[in-house]
C-alpha cells in the first residue's frame, strides 16, 4: 500500500473508526451534538436539513486553528485547499472539487464566490481582510449557481458577522507569541437605547516575518509615478503580518417585525509578502547563451537558493517592499416580517479595495549587473541580432562585434537587472443591492430574489510604470524606476439577475426542489499601454485598446429530490449548473466557464445526536475553464501570441506582450468526481471527536490545442490534491473550581501529493536543480490549544489559553513557478505558538 493510501485510510479510520468505537463507550448524562444553524439557502436552517455539501466552521474551530482570513481555511472543510497566490501575493487561491480559482487577471472573475453578510465580494484582492466578529463561516462545495449566482462553479464561502444584541459589555483579548507576535482585540457593546443597539471592535495584529531578506534596505523610488507610492526600501523580514481592523454595527429595530442593520468593516494591511524561495535556473537556456548570462549573474554575487524545495531561512528578495492595502465596506440589511409566512430582506452594499504589493515572483527580484556578465550578455545580444550566422564569421570579426556590444553594456555595470518582478496595484469599487423574499407554508418553501451589481476596477502597475518587469529590464543603481511599458486595465461590469427556488413537500417525507436563475452580464474595458525605447528611454504611447462590449444572458437551474425517512436522516439527489462570466483581456476574448454537477448526499444524526455523519458523492463537468496566464511563462506567450497577431499584427503583438502581464485563456474541459465525508461524535460528556476525508479524481477530457502546444503536448493535473483529510479531538473537564473548566483541543489537517509541473520534460532543467518542485508529497499540519475557561476575575469572565499552529514546523512548498530564468516557490507558514487571555465584563 502506498504511503498516501495509508494516510487516507488512517484519516478514514479517524473519521469513522474512532466515533464508532466511542459509541460503545456511551455514558449517562446530557451528551449530544448541538444543532448548527446555517444560511446556505438564504435562510436560517439546521445544517442537517440542508441538501447541500456545506461545512460550518464553528467558533471553536476558528479559535483553535486561529482562522482570521479566508487564506487560513485550507483542509478545514473536506476537499478544500486555500493558499496565497504565487510570488508572495496574498490573493487567495482556492481548490474545491477539482477546480482551482484565482481571479487574478484584471476584469476576470473567480470560480469560488466569497460573501460577507450576503454581499458578494467581486475583486479577488478585495477578499484579503480580517473580520473580528464572525458569527458563522460556511464553506459550500460544488456549483451554487441558483442562489449564489455567477462565479460559483467550484463553491462559495459565506461569512456572517453578528448583529448587536443590546447587552452592554466589554470584551478584551490579547495574545503574545513567537516571532514577536501580538494580537489585541477590544469589543465594546452598547446597551439598548430605544430601538437602537450597537457595538464596535478593533483588532491590532502583528507578527514578524519568518524569512530573512538578505537584500534588505534596497531602495526603490516610484516618485515619478502619480500613484503616490514614493520611496520604499526592501524589508528585513518577509511574511510579516501588520494589520489593523475596524468593525462597527448598528441595529435599528423599532418593532418585532422590522429591523435595519448597518455594518462597516475596514482592514489596513502594511505587512510584507511571503518570502519567495529561489530554487534554481536553467544553465542550458537559449542553447547555453542565455544560460551563460544567468550563470554569470547568479555566480558573481551572493544569491541564496533552496533547491531542496523546503522553506529557507534566508532569501534574496530585493524587489519586495511592504504592502499598501486597504479593504473596506458598508452594508445595510433591512428585514421585514411581512406576515407569518413571508419575510422580505434587502441588502445594499458598497465596497472598495486598494492594493499595492510588489513581489519577487522569481525568488530574487533583481540582481546587480556585474562586470562578469558583460561578455556573456554581449554574446547573447550579438547572436540575438545577427542570428546563428554570427558563429560563421571570422574570429576577428566576431571579436569586433562582441567588443561593440560590450562597450554598450559596460555603462550598465552596477545597475539592477530584473528577472521576473511584479508591482501590481489595483483599485476596485463595487455597488450592489439584493432583494430577497422567503415564503413558508406547510407544503411549500419559496425563495425569490433579484440582484443588481456594478463594479469599476482599475489595475496594472503604478501609473506610468510597467506592471511585470522581466529579464532584460535594466534599472538604475539609484533605484529610480523609469516610466514606460505601462499596461493598465480599466474594467466596468454590470450584472442583473433574478432567481427562484421552490421546495414542495409531496409527502411529509418526500420533497422535490426546483430552482432557476437568469443573469445578464455587461462588461466594458479598455487597455492603456505604451512602449519605452531601451536605447533612447523615450516613452511612446500606443493607441488605446477598446475591445467590443461583452454582454450575455445566461440561465442556471437546479432540480432535486429530498427524502427524510425520519427526523434524523436526510437523503438527497440533485442536478445543478453554474457559470463564471466571460470577458476580454485587451481584446483576448474568453467564453463563460460552465459547470454541470450531479450530487448525491446523505446526512444523519444517530445515537441520540451523539454521532453525525454527512456524505456527498459528486460528478462535475467544467467547460471552457478560464485559466489565468502570465507573459512571464514561455508556454503562455506561445499560446496567446497567434491571437494577438491576428488582432493587431505581428509588430504590435510583439510589443504588446511586455505590457500585457496577465490574461485568460480557455484551457478546455475538466471532469471531477469523488466523495466527501464528515463525521462528528460526542461519545461522553465533554468529549467531541471529528474528522473528514475527501477524494477527488480530476481528468482533462479536452485541452485547448494552443494551450497543449505551449506545454509540449503534455498537460498534467497540477495544484489539485486527490485526498484531503482532517481530524480533531476536543475535551472539556468537569469544573475544577467554581465554574472553571480545562479544555484540550488538537487538530490535524492533511493534504495529499500535488503536482506543480505541467510537463517535467520542459519545466525541469537538465541539471535537475529544480527537480524538487515537480511535485510535493503529502503532509499534515498539527494545531493545538489548551484553555482554562470561565475564570472568575473580579466578577468578570476570563479565559487563559496556550496555542500552537503547525506544531511540527512543516516547511513544504505550496506554490511553484517555472521559467527558464528561475524556478521559485512559496511555503507553508512556520510553527507559531503563544499565550492568549480574554476577559469579558
Amino acid at each position: 500500500m502506498s504511503r498516501n493510501s495509508l494516510l487516507a485510510s488512517t484519516a478514514i479510520a479517524i473519521g469513522l473508526g474512532l466515533p464508532m468505537q466511542a459509541m460503545a463507550q456511551s455514558s449517562e448524562g446530557n451528551v449530544g451534538l448541538e444543532e448548527i444553524v446555517v444560511t446556505a439557502q438564504k435562510r436560517e436552517q439546521s445544517l442537517q436539513d440542508v441538501p447541500i455539501a456545506v461545512t460550518a466552521v464553528t467558533q471553536e474551530n476558528l479559535q483553535a486553528n486561529r482562522i482570521f482570513t479566508v487564506n487560513d481555511l485550507s483542509a478545514v472543510a473536506p476537499g478544500v485547499t486555500v493558499k496565497p497566490s504565487a510570488g508572495g501575493i496574498s490573493t487567495p487561491s482556492f481548490t474545491i472539487r477539482g477546480q482551482t480559482s484565482f481571479g487574478v487577471v484584471a476584469g476576470s472573475d473567480k470560480q469560488v464566490s466569497i460573501y460577507v453578510d450576503g454581499v458578494y465580494i467581486g475583486s479577488p484582492r478585495g477578499s484579503i481582510f480580517q473580520l473580528p466578529d464572525i458569527q458563522r463561516l460556511e464553506v459550500l462545495r460544488g456549483p451554487q449557481g441558483t442562489l449564489f449566482g455567477r462565479n460559483a462553479t467550484a463553491g462559495a464561502i459565506s461569512v456572517t458577522t453578528r448583529d448587536p444584541n443590546g447587552d452592554a459589555r466589554v470584551k478584551l483579548e490579547g495574545s503574545y507569541g513567537n516571532y514577536d507576535a501580538y494580537r489585541l482585540r477590544a469589543t465594546v457593546e452598547t446597551p439598548q437605547f430605544g430601538p437602537f443597539s450597537a457595538y464596535f471592535s478593533y483588532v491590532r495584529d502583528y507578527r514578524r516575518g519568518e524569512i530573512r531578506n538578505a537584500a534588505e534596505g534596497t531602495l526603490w523610488d516610484r516618485s515619478n509615478s502619480p500613484s503616490g507610492f514614493g520611496v520604499k526600501r526592501s524589508p528585513r523580514w518577509l511574511g510579516t503580518v501588520d494589520s489593523n481592523s475596524y468593525f462597527a454595527a448598528v441595529k435599528f429595530e423599532p418593532s418585532d417585525s422590522f429591523k435595519l442593520v448597518y455594518k462597516y468593516d475596514r482592514n489596513d494591511d502594511k505587512g510584507t509578502p511571503e518570502g519567495t524561495g529561489f530554487i534554481g535556473y536553467d544553465a542550458a537556456a537559449g542553447g547555453g547563451l542565455l544560460g551563460g548570462v544567468l550563470t554569470a549573474l547568479y555566480s558573481s554575487q551572493q544569491t541564496y537558493a533552496a533547491p531542496d524545495g523546503k522553506r529557507p531561512d534566508v532569501v534574496t528578495n530585493a524587489w519586495v517592499t511592504a504592502r499598501e492595502q486597504r479593504v473596506q465596506g458598508h452594508s445595510a440589511t433591512a428585514t421585514w416580517q411581512a406576515t407569518d409566512s413571508i419575510v422580505v430582506k434587502n441588502i445594499f452594499a458598497y465596497r472598495k479595495a486598494t492594493v499595492f504589493a510588489p513581489s519577487a515572483i522569481d525568488g530574487v527580484g533583481t540582481l546587480t549587473f556585474t562586470p562578469q556578465v558583460v561578455q556573456p550578455f554581449a554574446l547573447l545580444s550579438a547572436v540575438g541580432q545577427i542570428g546563428a550566422g554570427f558563429f560563421a564569421l571570422p574570429q576577428a570579426q566576431q571579436a569586433a562585434i562582441l567588443g561593440q556590444f560590450a562597450a554598450g553594456l559596460t555603462p550598465l555595470v552596477g545597475s539592477r537587472v530584473a528577472i521576473v518582478n511584479s508591482q501590481a496595484s489595483s483599485i476596485a469599487k463595487q455597488w450592489s443591492d439584493e432583494l430577497q423574499v422567503n415564503y413558508t407554508s406547510e407544503r411549500l418553501q419559496a425563495t425569490l430574489g433579484a440582484l443588481w451589481y456594478h463594479s469599476d476596477d482599475e489595475a496594472g502597475g503604478p501609473i506610468g510604470q510597467q506592471n511585470t518587469l522581466t529579464f532584460g529590464t535594466f534599472l538604475p543603481a539609484s533605484g529610480v524606476i523609469p516610466l514606460g511599458n505601462e499596461g493598465r486595465y480599466f474594467n466596468k461590469a454590470t450584472s442583473l439577475a433574478a432567481y427562484a427556488q421552490l421546495e414542495f413537500k409531496v409527502t411529509p417525507e418526500l420533497e422535490i426542489v426546483g430552482g432557476a436563475r437568469v443573469t445578464y452580464d455587461k462588461k466594458t474595458s479598455s487597455f492603456r499601454w505604451d512602449v519605452r525605447s531601451a536605447t533612447t528611454g523615450v516613452v511612446s504611447p500606443r493607441p488605446l485598446i477598446v475591445p467590443p462590449e461583452y454582454s450575455k444572458t445566461k440561465p442556471n437551474f437546479l432540480i432535486g429530490v429530498n427524502w427524510k425517512p425520519n427526523q434524523q436522516t436526510l437523503l438527497y439527489a440533485k442536478y445543478s449548473t453554474s457559470f463564471v462570466s466571460g470577458g476580454s483581456t485587451a481584446g483576448i476574448v474568453y467564453e463563460p466557464e460552465t459547470a454541470s454537477s450531479v450530487e448525491l448526499g446523505f446526512k444523519g444524526d444517530f445515537l441520540d445526536n451523539r454521532l453525525r455523519t454527512n456524505l456527498a458523492l459528486f460528478h462535475v463537468d467544467y467547460n471552457h475553464f478560464q485559466s489565468p496566464q502570465s507573459t512571464t511563462a514561455a508556454n503562455s506567450v506561445a499560446a496567446v501570441l497567434p491571437t494577438l497577431t491576428t488582432l493587431y499584427g505581428a509588430a504590435t503583438a510583439g510589443e504588446l506582450i511586455s505590457s500585457l502581464s496577465t490574461f485568460v485563456v480557455d484551457q478546455g474541459k475538466i471532469r471531477a468526481r469523488g466523495f466527501e465525508l464528515e463525521v462528528t461524535a460526542a461519545p461522553t460528556r465533554g468529549l467531541t471527536l471529528g474528522g473528514s476525508v475527501s477524494y477527488t479524481d480530476v481528468k482533462f477530457p479536452f485541452i485547448n490545442p494552443a494551450v497543449l502546444a505551449g506545454t509540449g503536448g503534455v498537460f498534467r493535473v497540477t495544484a489539485r490534491p486527490k485526498w484531503t483529510a482532517s481530524a480533531y479531538g476536543s475535551y472539556e473537564t468537569e469544573p475544577l473550581f467554581g465554574e472553571t473548566t480545562l479544555n484540550f483541543r488538537a487538530d490535524v489537517l492533511y493534504r495529499s501529493k500535488i503536482l506543480f509541473s505541467l510537463n517535467p520534460a520542459i519545466d525541469i532543467y537538465a541539471s535537475r536543480s529544480n527537480a524538487s518542485m515537480a511535485e510535493v508529497k503529502g503532509f499534515a499540519l498539527v494545531n493545538g490549544r489548551v484553555a482554562l475557561r470561565h475564570l472568575s476575575i473580579g466578577g468578570a469572565d476570563a479565559e487563559l489559553a496556550v496555542w500552537g499552529k503547525n506544531l511540527t514546523n512543516r516547511k513544504d512548498a505550496t506554490f511553484a513557478l517555472f521559467t527558464p530564468l528561475a524556478t521559485s516557490a512559496n511555503y507553508v507558514a512556520p510553527r507559531t505558538y503563544g499565550v492568549e487571555l480574554s476577559i469579558e465584563f
